[in-house]
């Protein structure tokens, strides 16, 4: 196929550079606008758990399809802090006067409209409102910008918190964090490519192969909007993992074309010896990273989906634009690939094989195998110890700068107003009759008894446990009653208004621990083992603490999971492309090891909080595992990835010598630089996301630049050199039955019948 594709790329450049620009400017006006296409719901509820059958419920049968916006009232300077000062609550009442008739609400409570104290901070000085909002198909989003614009005074500060004000200051966010790495990242990489080529049109080739990656991957993301909901994360990861994996493979195929063009020969040649060694393997290492990617489809969020998708996309992008577009564009350069070169760093020439740092290194970590191993693997294991605490939470509005409205609406939420009960459980309970008739009544005070009695529940709100002014303390007599005339009862009118509709009704457990605690998701096991009590026929239990106990247990559950299936994928492309069984095994093993030590550090920093002055983030006391998912996948892509670059040039050369330990050095030596390189260009890349300002993307782009960085250094340099000296000529070995289909289904760019001749 490269061979063909060699061909066509030297006989018609100018039709594939043509293509490719139309192609490309398409994309770019098709997908200039991708961002807004993009949902806000993240898509972390787990399909068919409680909690994700309590919200359906809640939406479809109860018809209550909207969520609460937070509006924080303080006093602005000349009115005074206290919000039972007639002036100040005039100016919270003209403030609020006209969201009434706002189509997008559905309801508004306030301190004053119901004296009720959680509404008021315990200072006195700050109350709010709670703001229900219709939401669209667009998530509540245009309902809130709505009532953002709507809602202002002269005399007090407003302020909106809430999950959809903290879920929209996160998008807006990540659009200028975006921004920001794209352009930081190119200037940075601009100038390193420049010191790595030493010409500057060689310098441009990467830059331009990244750009239209990042064009494609937004078109390609839009196209799948149109089919199904894309969270606006992936925005991120298209952006990270396109640019950055652009970059590589533009480097390593024009450094390939460079070193094939100094050996001489006619153009087509030339281009053929690139595209059959560097494009090959930039092509199979695309294949090994998409798959790592995919795998996380295996995930039943579609969160995860978003992430896997996103990332084959991108990485599916680079790939084909490095082996398409960029070979087109060398073959029109030729020896002009090397023009405008700078004086000082043209100079450097690449020395002879057999000689060099790289060479002397290697050879000093093969003589010294045994010690390299132990020493290495004792680090590496220093390295991972914390990961032996860590604990998995959820992320909130923690994760956004202290400059966030929605961040600074939550710390006023949890240090001044200590009993907000914003995050109780929300229980859909189906009656095998109409709600409010007598069998039904009996099986919810039942149940409202039962859960009211289990330790640290505060107070349940429910159709059979009415807290309304004037319902008092009621027996299930009472209750029977008042719903058997409705209309003599003010309250049970309420009560049914608020609670019911049908043989459906809502029941809200409030309990006095943090909805992250251990505690909250405790109380959650032990509402759900309560039998379901006669008149009753479902009972489904929701709210923040029941999402995160079915998240933390979906995790545990499909996690194990998606790991066996990226190894064994990445094993099976391995052993397809070197034809041996232990050097795909120890590539897959080493990796688990050093990902480990990347996890370690991470729970250094972000969960127990060390750096976190320096890398301005707020720790949260635990990881979101979301992260822990997503950087695995990742980063076990992106560790193979240099894994093949080495491995096919140590294989290149064993095959040209049949001498494995000069091999190995001597593929080092050639692929220890280029390797290194594109190390330090992903680094950028990972290293601008990772000073962003969400700690989502900061958590990520600092976990995959730790792993770029242990995998290039403790890994390539001393793991990988001192394995293959221990293994020697079992590097290469196989079972003759798999032999036979290696030779048969191989991906190597080395015939097999070599590859034989040299076990």
């Amino acid at each position: 196929m490269f061979a063909l594709l060699g061909r066509l790329l030297c006989r018609f450049p100018w039709l594939f550079v043509a293509v490719a620009t139309i192609v490309v400017g398409m994309a770019a006006g098709f997908g200039a606008d991708v961002v807004r296409h993009l949902t806000l719901a993240p898509g972390w509820d787990v399909p068919g758990s409680g909690s994700e059958l309590a919200l359906k419920q809640l939406r479809d049968r109860l018809g209550k399809d909207e969520t609460p916006v937070i509006a924080l009232f303080r006093a602005k300077p000349g009115l005074a802090a206290n919000v039972d000062d007639p002036a100040f609550r005039d100016a919270v009442e003209t403030a609020l006067a006209g969201i009434g008739e706002n189509p997008d609400v559905s309801g508004v409570e306030s301190y004053y409209g119901g004296a009720d104290a959680r509404l008021r901070s315990a200072r006195g000085d700050m109350t709010y409102a709670l703001i229900k909002l219709k939401l669209a198909a667009d998530e509540g989003m245009g309902a809130y910008q709505r009532l953002r614009a709507q809602l202002h005074s002269e005399r007090v500060e407003i302020e909106l918190g809430g999950e959809l004000a903290t879920y929209v200051d996160v998008r807006e966010q990540l659009a200028k964090d975006i921004w920001n790495a794209e352009v930081v990242s190119f200037i940075l990489l601009a100038i390193l490519l420049i010191w790595v080529f030493g010409s500057v049109v060689a310098a441009a080739l990467p830059l331009i192969i990244g750009g239209v990656t990042i064009v494609l991957s937004a078109a390609m993301l839009k196209f799948f909007t149109l089919f199904t909901d894309v969270s606006v994360y992936s925005a991120n990861v298209v952006s990270m993992l396109g640019l950055g994996l652009a970059i590589d493979y533009g480097l390593f195929i024009v450094s390939r074309y460079r070193e094939e063009l100094e050996r001489g020969g006619s153009p087509a040649m030339i281009l053929f010896a690139t595209l059959s060694t560097a494009g090959r393997t930039v092509a199979y290492s695309g294949l090994t990273v998409a798959a790592s990617l995919f795998c996380l489809l295996l995930m039943p969020q579609r969160f995860f989906q978003n992430m896997g998708l996103a990332g084959g996309i991108s990485v599916g992008a680079a790939m084909l634009t490095s082996v398409l577009l960029l070979p087109a564009l060398l073959a029109l350069l030729g020896p002009r690939v090397n023009h405008l070169a700078l004086p000082v760093l043209a100079r450097r020439n690449a020395r002879e094989e057999g000689s060099g740092g790289w060479y002397r290194f290697s050879q000093f970590v093969m003589r010294h195998a045994v010690l390299v191993l132990l020493g290495t693997f004792l680090l590496l294991g220093a390295m991972g110890l914390p990961v032996l605490h860590l604990e998995v939470g959820p992320s909130d509005s923690k994760s956004l700068p202290l400059s966030a409205e929605s961040r600074r609406v939550h710390e006023a939420l949890d240090h001044d107003f200590r009993h907000a009960e914003l995050s109780p459980l929300i229980l859909t309970v189906r009656a095998t009759g109409p709600a409010q008739a007598s069998a039904s009544l009996a099986g919810l005070h039942e149940l409202t008894q039962r859960i009211q009695a289990l330790p640290g529940v505060t107070r349940v709100a429910g159709l059979a446990s009415l807290s309304e002014p004037g319902a008092g303390n009621l027996s299930l007599a009472d209750y029977q009653l008042m719903y058997q005339y409705p209309d003599q009862f003010p309250v049970a009118q309420l009560g049914l208004r608020e609670y019911a509709k049908g043989p459906d009704s809502l029941i809200f457990v409030y309990y006095q621990q943090a909805p992250t605690s251990q505690e909250a998701r405790a109380l959650v096991r032990q509402v759900r083992a309560i039998t379901i009590p006669r008149g009753l026929r479902e009972v489904q239990v929701g709210g923040f603490p029941a999402f995160h106990l079915d998240y933390v247990e979906s995790l545990r559950t499909w996690v194990p999971w998606v790991i066996l299936a990226i190894v064994c994928v990445i094993f099976v492309l391995l052993f397809l492309m070197l034809g041996s069984v232990l050097v795909p095994l120890k590539a897959v093993l080493t990796n688990l090891f050093s990902l480990s030590a990347t996890f370690g550090i991470l729970v250094w920093i972000f969960q127990d909080g060390h750096l976190a002055g320096l890398l301005n983030f707020t720790p949260q006391g635990s990881m979101d595992g979301t992260i822990l998912v997503l950087i695995f996948a990742s980063a076990f892509g992106l560790s193979i990835d240099y894994e093949v670059f080495l491995l096919s040039r140590v294989k290149e050369m064993c095959v040209a010598t049949g001498d494995n330990m000069r091999a190995v050095a001597s593929g080092i030596q050639k692929s220890g630089p280029i390797i290194t390189s594109a190390a330090l260009l992903i680094g950028i890349v990972l290293g601008t996301f990772a000073m962003g300002e969400v700690v989502f993307m900061k958590a990520m782009g600092l976990g995959l630049l730790l792993s770029v960085i242990v995998d290039a250094t403790l890994v390539r340099m001393l793991l990988v050199p001192a394995s293959l000296r221990l293994l020697g000529r079992l590097n290469w070995w196989a079972p003759k039955p798999l032999l036979m289909i290696y030779e048969r289904f191989h991906l190597s760019e080395i015939d097999p019948r070599q590859h034989k001749d040299h076990q």
